[in-house]
């Protein structure tokens, strides 16, 4: 049985397909966060010490300050693939289920709009 639930073409909740690009989707994500974290904890280890004004002083680099944000994208993506796969077996409440995947794909857009404006708030020296 095969269950797809889009609103106006734009929000694909619930896939149709094999599953083929979501397992590609997720891997190749795994890799990004895989280098971009190892990039952030030899940043931080390299940092002269752990206190506030460290810290933003790290953000405030142009580079580092692109990388958090790319390491934010690539971290939610990854994140809201793994939890989308775990909704999609466990939860067979079809109503649950789509409920649920809603919630945690805004909870993410959310979390990452929150995560980018303090990295540019810090950026920009506000």
């Amino acid at each position: 049985m095969r269950i797809s639930i889009s609103f106006k073409k734009g929000l694909n909740i619930i896939s149709s397909n094999s599953g083929t690009a979501h397992f590609w989707a997720q891997r190749l994500s795994a890799i990004g966060v895989f280098f971009t974290g190892l990039w952030f904890v030899y940043s931080v280890l390299q940092m002269p010490g752990f206190e506030y004004y460290d810290a933003l002083e790290f953000i405030d680099t142009p580079f580092n300050s692109f990388m958090l944000i790319f390491l934010t994208l690539i971290m939610a993506y990854h994140s809201n693939l793994g939890i989308q796969v775990v909704v999609e077996d466990y939860v067979h409440a079809h109503k649950l289920k789509l409920v649920s995947l809603i919630i945690s794909r805004l909870s993410h857009i959310l979390l990452v709009g929150v995560a980018i404006f303090a990295i540019i708030k810090i950026r920009l020296g506000a």
